[in-house]
């Protein structure tokens, strides 16, 4: 009988040894999800949605802004645009005219400068001085988002950002009209790369103007919603 006790004994602990490992080995696995999800940059929302976002980084072509914002309205549709603080000290009145018709504004940094090389005091002055110039230019500070120059990031510049409350966003489909193709490229580029939840990564370029039309139709017709890229992401805002 002792014997017996003895055995189920071993058994009980020799099974809740095994419990631990297992609950411990899970919550190691949760823990380096999490660790890799928080210096990753934003790549795109829910994928249980139907949202879609049209994101405009800025730091040239203010000639094709009243353009691309008269398409916009024409379409009711709302996007986020990205603008440098170089950019916005420069362009106060269409930064101005982007706010006043319900478009979002994120920041793209002070300058475009290189950033992949940056330590977090340069990182960090980068995001605050286009925030504030931002701000000086239409009186509106930018939404919390951070698009890096030239889309350069580690993990580091993703906490470092986060250190002063913004999220790194990059983009799920890159247009490249920055290198000027013909829209026709520009639209079915996007459209073939669009899933739930893509972030639409585009510039102000003449050729990205007449592709836009069309893009936002076939977006439409393949039963997306077009919204800000803070909507989007909700619920990946840490």
């Amino acid at each position: 009988m002792f014997v017996l006790k003895r055995k189920y004994l071993w058994g009980a602990v020799l099974s809740a040894i095994l419990w631990a490992a297992c609950v411990l080995n899970l919550l190691g696995m949760y823990h380096a999800r999490e660790a890799m999800a928080g210096v990753a940059p934003i790549t795109r929302g829910y994928s249980g949605r139907p949202y879609v976002s049209l994101m405009f980084n800025v730091d040239w072509g203010e000639e094709h802004i009243p353009p691309l914002l008269d398409i916009l309205a024409s379409k009711g549709a709302l996007a986020t645009f990205f603008p440098t603080g170089t950019w916005a000290e420069k362009n106060p009145s269409l930064l101005q005219r982007i706010v006043a018709e319900g478009h979002e504004i994120g920041n793209h940094g002070g300058a475009h400068n290189h950033i992949e090389r940056m330590g977090k005091q340069s990182l960090q002055r980068l995001i605050q001085s286009g925030e504030e110039r931002i701000y000086q230019a239409c009186g509106v500070y930018p939404s919390k988002l951070f698009a890096p120059p030239y889309g350069e990031w580690y993990d580091k510049i993703v906490e470092y950002a986060l250190e002063l409350g913004y999220q790194t966003v990059l983009w799920t489909v890159d247009t490249v009209d920055w290198r000027l193709p013909e829209p026709e490229a520009i639209w079915k580029r996007a459209l073939a790369g669009v899933v739930p939840g893509a972030l639409i990564l585009m510039h102000p370029t003449e050729p990205t103007v007449s592709a836009l039309p069309t893009l936002i139709d076939g977006l439409r017709e393949k039963g997306h919603t077009i919204v800000t890229v803070s909507e989007n992401i909700s619920d990946r805002l840490r």
